[in-house]
């Protein structure tokens, strides 16, 4: 990974986890959707994500510069409760997005702990949905980079609650976890 990418990836952690935070919430007046999020591709200049979000949706959160190099932050409330986007561009271009909960769906609650034992490192997406069920998995974080794209999705148990999590690196799954499952 090159020192370029370490850079605007600790940016996009530290910007991500200021996204999350309520006060982001409150900031601007315009929404981005999950379609609007879509439209805007790696390599989009920042004129490009302020037209397709519309105005008031993104506000820069956060800027820097080496020699050479510079990234500006934006982050964008969404349309959806506590959801949020994030665009980092490296000398005015794209390099890396993400958002958390534009999706707003929810999981119908039909996860179990034998579903979870049998979704396992290597699976894909779509095995996933397969073995857990139609609306049991959502997908509730992603983010795209370079030639990497992530996301993790959320899987409930109603009844005594429990959840499973899911991560996906290039629509492969490299991490899972529970708790309370049964």
């Amino acid at each position: 990974m090159s020192r370029k990418s370490l850079v605007t990836a600790g940016l996009l952690a530290t910007a991500l986890t200021a996204a999350l935070a309520p006060t982001a919430q409150a900031a601007g007046t315009g929404t981005i959707t999950r379609a609007e999020y879509d439209k805007v591709k790696l390599g989009a200049s920042i004129a490009k994500l302020h037209s397709v979000a519309g105005s008031g949706a993104c506000k820069k959160t956060g800027s820097d510069s080496f020699p050479g190099y510079s990234t500006k932050t934006y982050t964008c409330k969404g349309n959806k409760r506590f959801s949020t986007a994030e665009f980092l561009f490296g000398n005015g271009k794209l390099e890396i997005k993400s958002q958390a909960g534009l999706d707003g769906k929810e999981s119908n609650g039909k996860m179990t702990k034998a579903k979870y034992k049998k979704i396992t490192k290597g699976k894909t997406i779509a095995q996933m949905h397969t073995i857990a069920g139609k609306g049991v998995c959502v997908r509730s974080v992603d983010s795209q980079a370079k030639g990497v794209k992530t996301s993790i999705y959320t899987c409930e148990q109603k009844s005594t609650y429990g959840v499973a999590s899911f991560a996906f690196t290039n629509g492969k799954l490299d991490g899972r976890s529970q708790v309370g499952l049964r």
